[in-house]
């Protein structure tokens, strides 16, 4: 007579119990048939403004709002975008946050107007390594 317990390849398991525990899963829904799928998760509000303020088709109209978002991480990814006007990056480089700031006057569309901002970015050319030859220049 055969015993029911089968051992295979050493691993010292038995295929009833696999089996047994397998079976579990399905019927707590964890395998197998599931049924029918659930509704999509609702995307989170800030995923949503992440998302634009990083997209290179978002206007310059779009990202001066998004520039007023409470997520410190949509603001910085609005001084990254290219699509930003002066008049939004030159209000995220008088923000209080070094990052931020820096990153706006970073941005190849950020025009410094007074001499104050100008300053403001031979400052952050030299913290990054580089030697403006003029500060009017910077």
């Amino acid at each position: 007579m055969v015993d029911s317990t089968v051992r295979r390849g050493g691993t010292g398991k038995d295929r009833t119990q696999f089996g047994a525990h397998t079976r579990t899963e399905a019927g707590a829904g964890l395998g197998g048939d599931q049924g029918a799928p659930a509704a999509a998760p609702e995307v989170p509000a800030a995923r949503v403004e992440y998302d634009k303020a990083r997209n290179a088709r978002t206007t310059a109209d779009e990202l001066a709002v998004l520039a007023e978002s409470k997520s410190d991480v949509v603001r910085l990814e609005v001084a990254q975008n290219p699509n930003a006007s002066a008049d939004t990056l030159r209000e995220l480089a008088t923000s209080g946050e070094d990052l931020l700031r820096d990153v706006a006057r970073q941005n190849p569309a950020y025009e410094p107007g007074t001499i104050g901002e100008r300053l403001g970015v031979a400052v952050t050319k030299l913290r990054r390594g580089e030697q403006p030859n003029r500060l009017i220049d910077a």
